[in-house]
C-alpha cells in the first residue's frame, strides 16, 4: 500500500491536488460539490481525482448519487507517514502567492 500512495501522491504530475483533496477529507467527509468549491478546483477535475483514489481505496464514499460523501478509508489512515504528508508536512498543492 505504501509504494501505491507514493505513486499517487508524489509520482505523478495530479499528486499535489489529491493530497490537497485528501486534506480537505481528513477535515471533514463532503460530496463532489463540497470538495470542489473547498479546493477550489474544476468540479470535473476533483470527480476525476476522486475515482482514481477511491479504485485504490485511499477513499471510501457512501450514500449514492450526487449526494454521496466521500472520506478517507481506514486503511488509509493507518499509514503515518502519508498522514503526517497530509496533515502538514506539505502545502496540500496550494499555490504560493
Amino acid at each position: 500500500m505504501t509504494r501505491l500512495l507514493y505513486w499517487l501522491l508524489e509520482g505523478t504530475k495530479g499528486g499535489p491536488t489529491r493530497i490537497r483533496i485528501l486534506s480537505l477529507l481528513l477535515k471533514k467527509p463532503m460530496n463532489l460539490r463540497q470538495l470542489s468549491l473547498a479546493a477550489e478546483l474544476d468540479y470535473k477535475t476533483v470527480e476525476h481525482h476522486v475515482q482514481l483514489l477511491t479504485q485504490n481505496s485511499v477513499i471510501e464514499c457512501q450514500g449514492n448519487g450526487y449526494g454521496r460523501v466521500y472520506f478517507v478509508s481506514e486503511e488509509m489512515l493507518t499509514q503515518k507517514e502519508i498522514m503526517g504528508l497530509l496533515r502538514g508536512g506539505r502545502n496540500g498543492g496550494k499555490k504560493k502567492s
